[in-house]
């Protein structure tokens, strides 16, 4: 063998080794960022279906809440002297201790960065909190509409949050 014919088998080989070394690179750099971006999806769809089990959470104890009041405040217009009922002030409290689910899934908006999400979130906690005001106000009159406005506006709000969730979803 020449030492042309060294020279040419090196290059050859080493020419060889460099360029399965670069697509080697470049594959593995490729599939550590599709890793990372699956894990980053993955991440945002626990935090959002969390997210909504909280928000479920909440609407449950807040459907209850409203129920029970509502039909304590029709049956107030009968006997003025009536007292709200232990289910209805155990679904207070537990109405009160639920808003700490409301926090948490807010937080987890927050910390992913989904502001407007956080917004309607907040807004529909404010209108339950609305309603649970407003049904405390014995002194003021509380009828049959005003029962039916405030489910429509809680029902709405949480529409609001959750298709606000649903395109979330679907960007990411």
């Amino acid at each position: 063998m020449t030492w042309i014919e060294v020279v040419d088998s090196a290059v050859k080989i080493g020419l060889g080794a460099l360029i399965a070394g670069i697509i080697a690179f470049i594959l593995s750099s490729t599939q550590h960022r599709n890793e990372l971006k699956k894990s980053k999806v993955e991440r945002e769809f626990e935090m959002l279906k969390e997210v909504a089990e909280k928000v479920e959470i909440f609407n449950h104890v807040a459907l209850k809440f409203w129920s029970l009041s509502s039909d304590w405040r029709r049956q107030l217009i009968l006997n003025t002297s009536l007292q709200p009922s232990n289910s209805l002030l155990n679904a207070q409290h537990e109405l009160f201790d639920s808003f700490s689910e409301l926090t948490k899934a807010e937080s987890l908006l927050l910390l992913f960065g989904y502001d407007n999400a956080q917004v309607k979130l907040r807004e529909y906690g404010e209108a339950v909190k609305s309603f649970k005001k407003r049904v405390a106000s014995v002194d003021i009159p509380f009828n049959e509409s005003d029962i039916a406005s405030y489910r429509k506006s809680m029902i709405d709000k949480r529409s609001e949050l959750f298709s606000l969730l649903n395109e979330i979803y679907k960007t990411i």
